[in-house]
């Protein structure tokens, strides 16, 4: 049997409220009241910068933890960035009795983001280093192209 969760737990981790986070949460079941808690609680984590510069998209990822390439998942499909893996807890090395405070995240996370620009899956760089995973992309820039007018019969 496992351990019913704490609501007020689950409360303190709750995102700054914003029209994505909305987005998010709009596909919840909302008669599990304890499953759209724990939806709020990771709406947010873990945190990401997206940056345009005049050929790149580079996308930084605040995720201390992750030890080896398994730990995480980076995917893209289109314009939509979804990262996922889990940061396991650092106190399982220790001989922890009682954990007073814990506010650095842990466990698994899954975030999905929507870039601001189309960009090609070719050529895109992941690299952790020092807990920031940082992803670049380079941006699809469309040009203009004139078309020649084809005149029938002349």
């Amino acid at each position: 049997m496992s351990a019913k969760p704490d609501a007020f737990e689950i409360l303190q981790k709750i995102p700054f409220l914003d029209e994505d986070f909305f987005r998010e949460i709009a596909d919840t079941d909302w008669l599990d009241p304890t499953g759209v808690l724990r939806r709020l609680a990771q709406a947010k984590w873990p945190p990401v910068d997206i940056v345009e510069t005049a050929d790149q998209i580079v996308v930084t990822v605040a995720v201390p933890g992750l030890r080896r390439p398994g730990d995480v998942r980076v995917e893209l499909k289109g314009n939509v960035l979804t990262l996922q893996g889990e940061v396991r807890p650092a106190t399982r090395m220790l001989p922890v009795i009682t954990v007073h405070r814990q506010e650095r995240r842990e466990g698994e996370f899954k975030r999905t983001v929507t870039l601001p620009v189309p960009v090609n899956p070719r050529g895109a760089v992941a690299t952790y280093r020092q807990g920031i995973l940082e992803i670049r992309l380079t941006k699809l820039l469309h040009r203009a192209e004139t078309l020649a007018v084809d005149f029938a019969g002349s």
